[in-house]
Formats: C-alpha cells, sequence, structure tokens
C-alpha cells in the first residue's frame, strides 16, 4: 500500500499572507490523514492545509498520548491541539477517525463466503487550487480507496498486470477525463490478499490537470481489471475558497 505520505509532495511549511488565520500556539481543529514520520514519531497529513499567522503548512509533526494512535494510521482524523508554525507542530490534546465528507461506498456479494464494503473519498471534497488574490491556495486533493473484507474467507485478486488501483476524473457533463494507475509493490506483484477482517488502502494524488475547471466533477477507482470492486464519490471545485 502507498502511504499518503509518499503519495503527496507534501509541504511542511510555507511563509504566506494571510489575514484572519488562526493565531500562533492556539487550539485548532484539524481534519487529515495519520501518517508515521520519516524516521519515526507521527505526522499529521493535511490535504487542505492549516494558516496560523503568516505560515501555512501540509504536514505537521504530532505530538501527544500516542500509545492507542497506531490503529488510526492512514485514517482520516479530526485532531484538536495547538499547533506552531513555522515549527510544523501540533500538540494533540485529542484524536479520533471520522469519515471524510461525502464517502461513498458500495457492497459487493461474490458469493455467500465472499463480501466486503468498497469506499472512495475526495480529500477535501471542496477546494479551490487559486486564493482570490490569484496565488496557489496549497490544497493537495487525494482519492482515498479502501476495500474492507466483511465475509468468511480471504479475499483473493491475481492481477492481469502490475497496476493495481486504476481511477478515472472527469467533470459532471463531460464523457473523457483524467485517467490514471498505481502500480504494484516489487514484492507479491499483481497478487492481492485480504485478510479476514482486513482493509486495503490506497491513496490517489488529484492533480490540478484532472480538475482544472470549476465545478462538479466525478471520481472513480477500482482495482485493475476487477470492475465488480469499482465505486465513485464527487468533489467541487470552486473559482475561489
Amino acid at each position: 500500500m502507498l502511504s499518503a505520505r509518499l503519495a503527496l509532495a507534501l509541504l511542511v511549511c510555507v511563509a504566506v499572507r494571510s489575514a484572519g488565520q488562526a493565531r500562533p500556539d492556539t487550539v485548532v481543529t484539524l481534519y487529515g490523514l495519520l501518517e508515521t514520520g520519516e524516521s519515526s514519531g507521527w505526522v499529521l497529513l493535511l490535504p487542505d492545509p492549516v494558516v496560523v499567522g503568516q505560515y501555512r503548512a501540509n504536514q505537521l509533526s504530532a505530538r501527544g498520548d500516542d500509545a492507542r494512535w497506531r490503529r488510526l494510521e492512514h485514517h482520516f482524523v479530526r485532531a484538536v491541539g495547538r499547533v506552531q508554525l513555522p515549527q510544523a507542530l501540533i500538540a494533540i490534546e485529542r484524536l479520533q477517525e471520522v469519515e471524510p465528507p461525502g464517502i461513498s461506498r458500495a457492497e459487493v456479494h461474490l458469493s455467500f463466503n465472499q463480501t466486503a464494503v468498497v469506499t472512495l473519498a475526495a480529500i477535501p471534497n471542496r477546494f479551490a487550487w487559486r486564493l482570490r488574490d490569484g496565488k496557489d491556495s496549497g490544497v493537495q486533493p487525494l482519492l482515498v480507496y479502501t476495500i474492507l473484507n466483511h465475509g468468511l474467507s480471504e479475499l483473493y485478486f491475481m492481477l492481469p498486470t502490475n497496476e493495481v488501483l486504476c481511477a478515472r476524473v472527469r467533470r459532471a457533463g463531460d464523457e473523457a477525463g483524467w485517467r490514471t494507475s498505481l502500480p504494484a509493490p516489487i514484492r507479491n506483484q499483481e497478487r492481492i490478499v485480504i485478510r479476514l477482517g482486513g482493509v486495503y488502502r490506497q491513496f490517489v494524488p488529484i492533480p490540478p490537470e484532472a480538475a482544472p475547471r470549476p465545478g462538479r466533477y466525478i471520481a472513480h477507482a477500482t482495482l485493475c481489471g476487477v470492475a465488480d470492486y469499482g465505486v465513485e464519490t464527487q468533489f467541487e471545485v470552486g473559482a475561489t475558497p
């Protein structure tokens, strides 16, 4: 599985001009993905960046009572804590898993033993590429695709190629759109096994060329060559935030 940290080229912290944003070292509520850091510790990834004072960040080193954080790794969470920029730190006081807004799900019943729930979410599901002054907003949206094995046996896939996840994005009303695929890891190419109660998760960055104009977009993702595990979700691109 490609982690969200590797899927996105996230900026740690940059200087911006801002007004009316949170002040440094104030309690804020943020939504993002919890991931392990490059060496140790935890980071909170923010596809929709936080702006504090004159700084903007998409990635914060997370500190706090992390004894139970392991089960939240790769999950979309709500974090309440104090942010310090430009240090790019958050002291988390409360952390919990939440569903991304606009998440879509589909149930797959291939047999009595093989049952799964497939979900797809765009994070964030409403955003703008540019600010009112024309500058880059810093948003780095992505699709999160999951398969939860609800059946009585393992789910076993032999894919036709070494591409594991195929995704496409099109503007509502258009036939053509943007397409991409994720390669399989070097080991176990073309083979996916999801154990009982297990979750398979992949992250797909949404680049500006996938949704260049304001409007409503429809995203679709599935295991490559396995149409039964396809699911769609929607997101909106605005002219300005």
